[in-house]
């Protein structure tokens, strides 16, 4: 198992004030887990985590919980939903008559949370009204 040593100083702000911080080890070390998703056996590895704690300032305390295919299905579906809402806000009548873009959205509203993500239930069900009168 590969060690890499830890510089604290890299942390984030939010990360040097967390409880905790003082205590951390010297090292990473590689952390085996499952995806929430696929439940694919999955590593985080040792350098993964000085590149997610040291270079991109990710909080210390956070944990991979997806695999990397599934974290990029996730990342996909929230470039998605944000394409999908600024269309509404910006085409608030002709989305409200596309029954297609509705349902797609309703579909992708629907999948998000499989990858652990909060469900929007209003935006789901405000959709779904809509849909009905599509």
């Amino acid at each position: 198992m590969k060690k890499i040593p830890i510089n604290k100083d890299r942390y984030s702000e939010s990360s040097k004030k967390s409880v905790g911080h003082e205590f951390l080890g010297k090292y990473y070390s590689d952390i085996k887990y499952k995806c929430s998703k696929c439940k694919k056996p999955e590593i985080f590895t040792a350098q993964e985590q000085k590149e997610a704690y040291e270079d991109r300032k990710e909080y210390m305390w956070s944990k991979h919980l997806l695999c990397k295919a599934c974290w990029k299905e996730m990342r996909s579906i929230e470039k998605e939903l944000e394409e999908k809402e600024e269309y509404y806000i910006n085409n608030k009548e002709t989305a409200l008559k596309n029954k297609e873009f509705l349902e797609e959205w309703l579909e992708t509203l629907q999948e998000y949370p499989k990858y652990g993500k909060k469900e929007n239930t209003a935006k789901i069900h405000s959709i779904s009204n809509a849909l009905k009168r599509a």
